[in-house]
């Protein structure tokens, strides 16, 4: 005689079924995927689909077991955070261990996060070899910034956001300007002071955005923001204050301003702005023959006469308040 489960199987319509799984929680699919077969396979898929893990969580952390374990688990993941907490735990080395498994069945991954401490760089390389073996292809890329981005962007070509913790001085992404050739990259670079929970400085490298990137760079990197999984230090556009931008040659007047159009809707509270700039003199004699609308909330812009790849040679050439940078600009010969 069939049970009332195994009589219901198959009465609604799997269309149907997803639907209603589309509606559920996360609490009520872990509910709905004991009903029977069909709805259990409609609810992993939408449980799997987006998993973030914080060590301190050990309830989460056996997430990775299932997912070195089960293939069919592992190919709904889309979106896969991981974030180790300052507290080490014993199962921290493993967890990595079981991602690097998961990691040829995670064929639907495009967002993947990752936050290591410094004691667990000596996993870096063997990350490296999995973000960069095909097994799956990402749009959007967090991680710190000691990872091998060059070996990552061979295997990652449809990469559109690279988004890199921790930079300090002519790391990535300022470095990625002599490496990337031959496809567009939004890529930012994320550091604080340390008392803050969130990011309030950020690197930006314009030269490597297409025209279409620039105009929307608002919404792209507002949409990679808003997804942001970690919980000791977060992404949040309006605690920008701060913003170093890279330009390794004279930029694209129309890319440029489209550029810095978006930054100034997306940074409501940007004050500050670096300008690191590799053909300063040129930069400059284009900026005075058509000024540049900076966003109206800085009051102080400072500029750098930068050299790629030698930070000893940079040397400051200006700081003041737009104003000030205008009627700088109008003395350039």
């Amino acid at each position: 005689m069939k049970t009332t489960h195994q009589a219901n199987e198959g009465i609604l319509p799997p269309e149907l079924n997803s639907g209603i799984a589309a509606f559920c929680s996360g609490e009520c699919l872990r509910h709905l995927a004991l009903v029977n077969k069909e709805f259990q396979a409609h609810a992993e898929k939408l449980l799997y689909a987006r998993v973030a893990v914080r060590t301190s969580q050990e309830w989460r952390v056996s997430a990775f077991e299932t997912l070195a374990t089960n293939a069919t688990k592992a190919a709904y993941v889309k979106f896969l955070s991981l974030e180790f907490s300052r507290e080490k735990q014993p199962t921290d080395s493993s967890i990595v261990e079981r991602l690097l498994t998961a990691g040829p069945a995670l064929t639907n991954l495009r967002d993947f996060r990752i936050r290591l401490r410094n004691d667990l760089r000596n996993h870096v390389g063997d990350l490296d070899d999995m973000l960069s073996a095909g097994h799956f292809h990402l749009n959007t890329l967090f991680a710190d910034n000691y990872f091998d981005f060059d070996m990552i962007l061979e295997g990652q070509k449809q990469l559109g956001v690279l988004g890199i913790f921790q930079v300090s001085n002519n790391d990535a992404p300022a470095s990625l300007l002599q490496s990337i050739k031959g496809f567009s990259l939004l890529s930012v670079g994320l550091a604080r002071e340390t008392y803050l929970p969130v990011y309030n400085n950020i690197d930006i490298v314009p030269e490597l955005l297409s025209l279409e990137q620039a105009q929307n760079f608002d919404v792209i990197l507002g949409q990679a923001f808003e997804s942001d999984a970690m919980f000791a230090v977060s992404t949040k556009a309006e605690r920008v204050t701060t913003a170093f931008v890279y330009l390794q040659d004279v930029p694209s007047r129309e890319v440029f301003e489209a550029f810095i159009a978006a930054a100034s809707r997306i940074f409501v509270n940007l004050c500050e702005l670096e300008l690191h700039l590799g053909r300063i003199e040129d930069t400059l004699e284009e900026w005075r023959k058509k000024p540049v609308v900076w966003p109206r909330t800085l009051t102080k812009i400072m500029v750098w006469n930068w050299s790629p790849g030698d930070p000893t040679s940079t040397r400051g050439w200006f700081g003041g308040s737009p104003a000030e940078f205008t009627n700088a600009l109008s003395k350039v010969m």
